[in-house]
């Protein structure tokens, strides 16, 4: 499976989370940072690929101190 881009919205390379429930037939992906969360009845796979195409032009340097 390919690694996470950082989050799209606070630029946090590192504290991201991907999950799934086979249940509810869907995937997540939550920034621990900011709260940004990406979901959708998907597989993790899916998910991934799509959470990496997000654009990240507007994407803010990450500062830790920031939050």
């Amino acid at each position: 499976m390919c690694e996470l881009k950082p989050c799209p919205k606070c630029g946090c390379p590192d504290d991201l989370e991907l999950d799934s429930n086979a249940d509810a037939e869907a995937s997540w992906i939550e920034c621990h940072w900011c709260e940004h969360r990406m979901q959708a009845r998907c597989d993790e796979e899916t998910l991934t690929y799509r959470w990496n195409k997000l654009s990240r032009k507007r994407m803010p340097a990450f500062i830790e101190d920031a939050a």
